[in-house]
Order: structure tokens, then C-alpha cells, then sequence
């Protein structure tokens, strides 16, 4: 009988010295005889029913590691303590499992939670000594991003983006005409909130009612027949996308009703050959919903999956007689990768490399621990080839113990992380699939329909060659554009430059307004002809480490952009604090109304051109906010509308131009269409987020915004610049939205137009 000794971690700091005598005086040890137990603390966050759900997959990973080690003398061993996401105080959770009381067990890791929203609880408290987090389903694109240099926070599934354009692949590959979505109020349902508008765009799929935030007990219909009445074809798809299993079952009741009740009978023969269908993100995949009575109510799914290629959902099927549920891929992932983790470490704890180099770090705890060897592990790019079962992960733990690489595939696919810190999976395979009915157990069970691969491996779809995902959407425009009438020579110029945002967080908005103010000046404005409105408190801020400077760029200046390394507050004049105006203010200063508390205004003619740029948040409503993001104030289509209309019938601009940086800006485009010379150049459409670009490490901001930065270089390049070939610059640069011009028609030819009528030196 073979004699175990066990061996607990103290501490992750203390690990080298607990296992000294195991991992390096293992010369009296005789081989199947004695073997030393590595006991590790996996704390596991998850609802119980998810538990429930991932038993299987938690299970056999923990067989498999064991028979893999049966021949080594040090052995692994997980040892899983449980936690009910749904009941127990996280925040508090995270403390004790980061800071145990005198005597208690450490926790090692922890695999976990099952809810973005839940993850921050967990995460803020494992940064202090770098504690692996190892999260299945964690998917918000907001947390990822968050967290994306943080070599402690792992995730085992792409963000909600590659999902969302999945979902919308999906549709079109059943012949959408036209798409909406329905999305969960919180850090979940953002995700798809962001980017659906993005890639219903690229796939050339036309938006119908646009998007609707979900609460329980939202009612669905006012939003639906708005669905109806605005699509454009008969082939509707809805998206949902919530966090609770449970709104999926309500969600699709609502809409199998309203299509059967106000549809299907309508007298309206348009309006009856409609199909309204719905397609379910990832966490519907939930033994709630297929045992409801309302299942049959439902259409198709998409989720994250195993690995077709390398055949743990074949696997699965054959041993449980069932398709694995949304996430039980990653956790059978996650558990190997601890238990790889930690023999690497033991048979090697003075050296961790990953890609190629020793860790060490400025800050305390100065070694490597855990989460970096895992990292070593999956880092390799040589070594033998190792897959997820229990004979090629014996082969894993020799070539560890013998201190030699291994190059790693998991139960969800190659496992290819970033190659900043190895910790965010890069390619992940998504199940398509269906409900069909079981008379037998009177529920329903799972069938797969197709699987995908992001990373486009044999066997799997890949999405790029599958649906074309390489294109570019791209505006056309008429050649013949041109209004009916003649323009006056242009006289004077005159501009306002607006950021309505007022924190830190939100840097890149006031320093991209400075560096339009600073364009504009270097272009022949004086400064009596700009009236500039922002907060002006980010030069001084405690947390800006260049006081009095403010930067739209910094680094190599390779591209030889005079506003790269340059202080874009040197020199501004700021004519009003953001916080002292109201909204209708704005109006005021651009139609010349001067008065004591607004002395700075603008005094546009017939023959003035006019520019006005805008850089801030916007909301999914109206467009830009007045105010930061959490603000519950729209500046209002409508004001804009009856400003512009007001300057246009009273001759107050020979030509404008609207330069609008925020999320869903294409809303103010659509307000202002139908008004002569007047054009309006937005960073996204009507439907869909602007996403942040320029990252400052030292300064822990986004500094510019794709937009407003590539609009500075064109300009600063070249002021007679056709705003066609502006567009298109913009266009290619500006990711994660699509840039739109609107009113083209009422205002001339992108073509042949410039503009020098805006920049003129």
C-alpha cells in the first residue's frame, strides 16, 4: 500500500519554502512508495444550480488529474471548497479568502464567479498578492478590458463581442432581414449593447426598433410592434442577451405571444408574413429553461463550447449521455491548468519563465507564484503536444517533473492566450444549437446545430471564412450631390468646441477638445473667433502625474504628429466651465446672443462657416449626453434641431459642420437631415457605442478617442483634404464603430468639397 504524506500550502509566498524538502530532496523517496500530496485550496464561486450543472465536468477533471499522476512521486491534489454566488456577501468573501484569520487554510485560487457582475468583488482583492481567478464565464467585454493587464485575472471565454457578433453571424446565415435587441440592465447585457449595433452594421443587417433595456417584469410589446413597424423586411431576429436563465423563459413567452396574438392576425397582409424570431446568448443554456413549461416557445442559442477537434463534447455526450452545459468546458479547463500550474511550480521553484523570461515583479510579493506558472505552462510554443485527457496529461506531468515544456491543448481547444500576459483566451468554439422535445422525460434536451471556431480550425467554421466577417461596411455616396442654389464667398470662420465631461475617467474627451482648439488655432483662428467649453480640471488633477500638461498622445513620434508628445493645454483660452452652463446656453452662443453671465458667443453671417465639434457620452436615446456617463440628462435632438433651424432661417452660417464624437452621435446626423448646408460627421451610427482608443499606462487613461485623433491628422496634413478622403480615413481607422456622414445631399459633393471651408491656413 502505497503511504501519502500531505503537504499544505501555507501561503502562495510561502510555497518554495514549505515544498524545499518535497521538490528538491526527493532522493530517499522510493518510487511507488511514498508519494508527496500538494494539497491546493480551490475556492469555487458559483450558484448552486451551476454547480449542479458542472458537476460532471468537475468531477472528471479531477479523475483524469489524478490517474495522470499515478506513476509520479509528488502529486497534486485539488482540494474544492465551495461558495453560494447567489447568498454569500462577495465583497466580504474576497477579503477572507485574500486575508485568513491566524490558522485557517489559504486559498490558493479560485475558480469563479459564474457572473461578470460579480467578478469585481472577488478581483479587486486578489490584485494584493496576485491570487489566480480562473473564470470560466466571465464575458463582459467592460471586465475584460478592465482587467487586461492583470496577471492574476483569467479568463477562459472570449468577451461578449466575439458572442454578439456570433449571434448576429448566426442571423444572417439564416437570411435576417432585420435584427433588435433585448439586453439585461447590468455588466452583461453592456457587452452586447456596445457592439450590436457594430455588427449588424458590418454584416449590412438593418436595425429595426433598435435596442430595449430588460428589468423582470418589462413588457415587452410596445417595444416589439415598434420592431415591426420599422423593419424593413419580413425576417425579423431578436437578440436577448440576460444574465438570469429565468428572463429567457419570460422573454420568449412574451415574444412567441405577441407574434401569435398581433402578427399572425393582423389584417395587415405586410404585417402577417412577418417571422419573428429570437436567438439566445450563452446563459440560457440552463437546465431552467429546458425544463419550463414555456421551452417550446424557444428558437436557437449560441455558447461557448469544447472542442470539436479535439473531442471532449463527443466525449462528454457518450459518458453523460448529454450535451455539456455553457461553461463546463472552461471549468474542466481551469481545474487542469491549476493542477499543470502547480507541478511546474514544484518541480521548479526558483525558475518561472514566461515568454522566455524570468518573472519578477516592482512590487510585492516580489516572486513568481501560482498564477505565473500557469502562465510558463501555457506560454510555451514547444514541448510535447498535450490534450485534455487523462493519458496525455500523464505525459504533461512527467515532462513537468522532469522540468521540460509542454505545449498545452485544453477541453475548449488550443489553448492560445495574449501574449501580454497570458491569461485572456484569444480563440474560443461556440455552439449553435436547438431545443427538441424528450416525451419521455417530459423536458428538453440540447442538440447542436453547428459548431464554430473563432480560430477557424479544421473541422469548425471559422467565422472570417464562413460569413466574410472581413468586410469593411463602408457609406456611398452620389457623385452628382449638389444642392440648388449658389453660396455667397466665405467672409469669416468661426468654431465652438464642447466637452460636456468633467472627471478623470474621462480624460480623452476634454483632451481631445484642447487639441481641436489647438488644430483650429493653427489653422488661422484667433481666439475671439472659438468659444471653448470645458470642465478644465484635468491639468492639476491628483492624478495627473505631468502637472499643467494635458496630452492627446505620447511615446514615438514616428508618424510626425505635431500634437504627439505636445501639451494641447499649452496656450488654450477656456471661455466657460462645462458646470456653468445649462443647456440652452449653447443655442445662445452660437446664434450671437451675448449677455453678462454668457459674454463669449459667436457672431456667424451669411457668409461665416461654421465649425462645431463635440467629444463626450452618449446615450442610446438621443445621442450626446449633457454631462459624463452616468448623467440622466440628453442635450436633446430636438434643441439641436431648433437651434440649427433658427441659424439657417436667419442666414446665420454660409455652410456647418457638426463633428460629433460620442456614442449613437449618428442620432443628431438623422435629427439634422433636410437642412441646407449643413453637414454632420459622427464617429458612430445611430445604434451603436464609441469605443475609447490611445491608452495611457502611466496616466491609467484613455487619452484621445480614434475619431477625433485621426480627424487632428488628416487636417493638420492636409486642410484641403476632400471630405470624402477624410471619411475614408476615418472610416478605416476608427474601430469598433462606423463613422457616418449625414445630409450629404443638402450640402455638396464629398467629392469635390474640402475642408479648407473649415481649416482655411
Amino acid at each position: 500500500m502505497n503511504k501519502t504524506r500531505h503537504i499544505a500550502w501555507g501561503t502562495l509566498t510561502g510555497f518554495l519554502a514549505i515544498l524545499l524538502s518535497g521538490c528538491q530532496g526527493g532522493k530517499d523517496l522510493e518510487p511507488q512508495t511514498k508519494v508527496e500530496e500538494v494539497v491546493l485550496n480551490v475556492d469555487v464561486i458559483l450558484p448552486p444550480d451551476i454547480r449542479e450543472q458542472w458537476q460532471n465536468s468537475i468531477d472528471w477533471a479531477l479523475e483524469n488529474i489524478a490517474k495522470a499522476q499515478q506513476l509520479q512521486t509528488r502529486q497534486v491534489k485539488l482540494k474544492l471548497r465551495w461558495h453560494d454566488e447567489d447568498r454569500e456577501d462577495l465583497d466580504k468573501l474576497g477579503y477572507e479568502l485574500t486575508h485568513p484569520e491566524e490558522g485557517a487554510d489559504t486559498c490558493h485560487a479560485v475558480i469563479g464567479p459564474y457572473h461578470s457582475s460579480n467578478a469585481m468583488d472577488i478581483l479587486k482583492y486578489a490584485k494584493q498578492n496576485r491570487l489566480p481567478v480562473l473564470m470560466p464565464t466571465c464575458t463582459s467585454a467592460e471586465l475584460q478590458r478592465i482587467n487586461a493587464r492583470n496577471t492574476y485575472a483569467w479568463f477562459l471565454t472570449e468577451s461578449d463581442i466575439t458572442q454578439c457578433e456570433m449571434m448576429l453571424s448566426v442571423a444572417k446565415s439564416l437570411h435576417a432581414t432585420d435584427v433588435a435587441l433585448v439586453h439585461s440592465d447590468d455588466s452583461y447585457g453592456q457587452s452586447f449593447l456596445d457592439w450590436f449595433g457594430y455588427y449588424a452594421q458590418e454584416r449590412d443587417i438593418h436595425i429595426a426598433g433598435g435596442t430595449q433595456a430588460w428589468k423582470p417584469g418589462s413588457d415587452l410589446r410596445p417595444f416589439l410592434r415598434n420592431v415591426v413597424k420599422e423593419a424593413k423586411d419580413t425576417e425579423i431576429w431578436v437578440l436577448l442577451a440576460f444574465s438570469e436563465a429565468e428572463d429567457y423563459i419570460t422573454a420568449c413567452r412574451e415574444i412567441d405571444s405577441f407574434w401569435r396574438s398581433e402578427v399572425l392576425t393582423s389584417s395587415d397582409e405586410d404585417i402577417k408574413a412577418i417571422n419573428l424570431r429570437n436567438i439566445c446568448a450563452d446563459t440560457a443554456m440552463d437546465r431552467v429553461l429546458l425544463e419550463s413549461q414555456y421551452r417550446n416557445t424557444f428558437c436557437l442559442g449560441v455558447t461557448p463550447s469544447g472542442s470539436m477537434n479535439y473531442g471532449f463534447p463527443q466525449a462528454y455526450q457518450g459518458r453523460y449521455n448529454r450535451i455539456p452545459f455553457n461553461g463546463e468546458a472552461q471549468v474542466y479547463d481551469a481545474l487542469t491548468l491549476l493542477a499543470l500550474g502547480a507541478a511546474a511550480r514544484c518541480a521548479s521553484p526558483d525558475r518561472c519563465l514566461v515568454d522566455g523570461k524570468q518573472v519578477e515583479y516592482n512590487e510585492k510579493p516580489y516572486g513568481a507564484g501560482l498564477t505565473d506558472y500557469i502562465r510558463s505552462v501555457v506560454s510555451s510554443e514547444s514541448g510535447v503536444n498535450i490534450q485534455w485527457d487523462a493519458s496525455s496529461l500523464s505525459t504533461a506531468f512527467e515532462e513537468l517533473s522532469q522540468k521540460r515544456s509542454i505545449y498545452m491543448t485544453g477541453a475548449t481547444g488550443g489553448l492560445n492566450f495574449d501574449t501580454d500576459t497570458y491569461t485572456k483566451i484569444l480563440n474560443t468554439t461556440y455552439m449553435v444549437w436547438d431545443l427538441i422535445e424528450d416525451e419521455e422525460k417530459k423536458s428538453a434536451v440540447v442538440e447542436s446545430l453547428v459548431y464554430l471556431s473563432t480560430a477557424g480550425s479544421s473541422g469548425e467554421a471559422s467565422t472570417t471564412a464562413f460569413w466574410s466577417l472581413e468586410k469593411q461596411w463602408e457609406q456611398e455616396f452620389s457623385q452628382d450631390d449638389t444642392p440648388e442654389h449658389e453660396l455667397p464667398e466665405v467672409t469669416d470662420h468661426w468654431a465652438v468646441v464642447i466637452s460636456p465631461s468633467t472627471t478623470w475617467s474621462n480624460y480623452r474627451h476634454q483632451a481631445d477638445a484642447y487639441a481641436m482648439y489647438k488644430s483650429l488655432r493653427q489653422h488661422g483662428y484667433d481666439d475671439d473667433h472659438i468659444v471653448l467649453i470645458v470642465e478644465d480640471n484635468l491639468a492639476y488633477d491628483e492624478n495627473n502625474l505631468f502637472p499643467g500638461v494635458i496630452y492627446v498622445e505620447r511615446g514615438d513620434n514616428s508618424s510626425g504628429d505635431i500634437l504627439v508628445n505636445d501639451n494641447v493645454y499649452s496656450g488654450a483660452v477656456v471661455d466657460y466651465h462645462f458646470s456653468q452652463l445649462e443647456r440652452e446656453d449653447i443655442a445662445a452662443i452660437m446664434t450671437g446672443q451675448a449677455s453678462e453671465r454668457l459674454p463669449q458667443v459667436i457672431h456667424p453671417t451669411s457668409t461665416s462657416n461654421v465649425f462645431f465639434f463635440w467629444s463626450g457620452h452618449g446615450g442610446s436615446r438621443e445621442g450626446p449626453l449633457w454631462g459624463d456617463e452616468d448623467t440622466p440628462q440628453y442635450f436633446g435632438t430636438d434643441r439641436l434641431l431648433n437651434m440649427v433651424t433658427e441659424m439657417s432661417e436667419n442666414d446665420m452660417f454660409r455652410r456647418l459642420m457638426f463633428a460629433v464624437e460620442t456614442c449613437y452621435s449618428g442620432k443628431w446626423g438623422e435629427a439634422l437631415e433636410g437642412i441646407e448646408d449643413v453637414l454632420v460627421l459622427t464617429a458612430a451610427s445611430p445604434y451603436e457605442t464609441s469605443k475609447a482608443d490611445v491608452h495611457d499606462r502611466d496616466l491609467g487613461v484613455y487619452l484621445s478617442n480614434a475619431f477625433a485623433r485621426t480627424f487632428r491628422r488628416v487636417i493638420n496634413a492636409n486642410p484641403q483634404v476632400s471630405i470624402y478622403d477624410l471619411y475614408k480615413e476615418l472610416a478605416r481607422t476608427t474601430t469598433g464603430s462606423h463613422v457616418n456622414i449625414y445630409n450629404n445631399a443638402q450640402y455638396g459633393s464629398v467629392y469635390t468639397e474640402t475642408m479648407q471651408d473649415y481649416f482655411p491656413n
